[in-house]
């Protein structure tokens, strides 16, 4: 697919959108933050969030800092760790900690590439650096070091620079293996009596079975007859009804004692289900995923040393400029609204879960508003300067 847009009047930037072009090497990617590191070439080439960036970011975020949570502020994976009793409780807790955390620092990541994006464009068309101080809000570096460079770049259009952009655009595929089992809560016994309807529920009741019994029946036989009676006219035999006594074999429906391996034939989870945690777990592949880089050509069109500098740091850093914005920011701007959903409504979800577990999810539900606005705030500055050279999120 071709497209082609142009800022005339003001201007005139050509821009052609080539949504096929073939992938770059990864020295044509220099100046995007993070891809400098031969050694480490999906940061360059994949486009992956920058993991590496995750562990040096964690002490920016905000609601990180509880020492009722250590996990939310350790580098460390989530996903395996034990935040309460309740297994099912734990899966959503601890999956909704790992989605909110990586959030958290990735809106981190976002901010500071703009920023620095902008810095660097600032620096090349002479805007003074006290002017990109950054601002007294969240996402405010970004906020801080993006609008002055807007401004510089709509009064170099007022001087009819003209300047060619060929972009590809990033291609991300969500990664979510490593959570794509997190949700899947082995039950215990516990689980299988708790929430099985009776009349699936079998096992060895260690204790007084009311219901049929597989084995001998010692006892009452209800609805039924029995095989054989003991003296006092007590069930001692097979029962084909419903047995009130001891059963020596499997019990099925109720036991008044503690059921042995319970087995259920159909069992139901509350209404809730497991959407909280399969939300989280969406979040969390968005956030891991995989990204093709960003490939930027510039010409000058027309005009004279202002074109030339403004294709100069326009090839230099639009690249980390977009990525930042569409395969990171724009992207993900949806999971981390709905990470703050999820948020806002677990507590309710899980009960009383022990203050561990619930300071965990009190703490990652603030991490991750902050988190959704910040990318909100990076975006909005990023698509600032962007818009203006002819390349808007909003035309796609």
């Amino acid at each position: 697919m071709r497209r082609e847009g142009a800022r005339s009047a003001r201007g005139l930037l050509a821009l052609a959108l080539f949504a096929s072009i073939a992938g770059p090497s990864c020295a044509e990617l220099p100046h995007v933050e993070g891809a400098a590191d031969a050694s480490c070439p999906e940061l360059r080439c994949q486009g992956d969030v920058l993991r590496a960036q995750l562990a040096a970011n964690l002490a920016h975020v905000e609601g990180a800092g509880e020492a009722s949570c250590p996990e939310l502020r350790s580098p460390g994976d989530v996903l395996g760790a034990q935040l309460t009793a309740d297994a099912r409780a734990n899966a959503k807790v601890r999956t909704f900690v790992q989605a909110a955390k990586d959030m958290a620092v990735v809106s981190v990541v976002i901010e500071a590439q703009v920023a620095d994006a902008c810095r660097r464009m600032g620096a090349d068309l002479g805007v003074p650096p006290a002017q990109m101080a950054p601002r007294d809000e969240v996402g405010g570096q970004a906020s801080g070091a993006c609008g002055p460079v807007s401004a510089a770049l709509d009064a170099i259009f007022l001087q009819d620079a003209g300047v060619g952009v060929t972009l590809m655009q990033p291609d991300c595929e969500p990664s979510g293996a490593r959570c794509s089992g997190s949700c899947n809560v082995e039950l215990t016994p516990e689980d299988i009596v708790v929430y099985c309807e009776p009349t699936q529920l079998s096992g060895y009741c260690q204790g007084r079975c009311y219901g049929p019994c597989d084995g001998r029946c010692t006892g009452q036989c209800w609805g039924g007859q029995c095989s054989a009676y003991d003296a006092q006219g007590r069930c001692v035999g097979q029962c084909d009804g419903k047995c009130d006594g001891g059963c020596d074999d499997t019990c099925h429906e109720r036991c008044a004692g503690t059921w042995q391996a319970p087995q259920c034939s159909w069992i139901e989870w509350p209404p809730s289900g497991d959407a909280e945690c399969e939300a989280s777990c969406r979040a969390y592949a968005a956030v891991h995923a995989a990204c093709t880089p960003t490939l930027v050509q510039t010409r000058v069109v027309q005009g004279g040393e202002m074109a030339a500098r403004l294709a100069a740091t326009l090839q230099a850093n639009l690249p980390a400029l977009l990525h930042a914005q569409k395969a990171l920011g724009h992207r993900l701007l949806g999971d981390a609204q709905t990470v703050v959903q999820v948020g806002a409504a677990l507590p309710r979800l899980v009960g009383d879960v022990g203050a561990h577990a619930l300071a965990c999810v009190a703490g990652a539900a603030e991490a991750s508003k902050s988190a959704s606005e910040r990318i909100q705030v990076s975006v909005r500055a990023s698509s600032s300067v962007t818009e203006l050279v002819g390349y808007g999120f909003t035309h796609q």
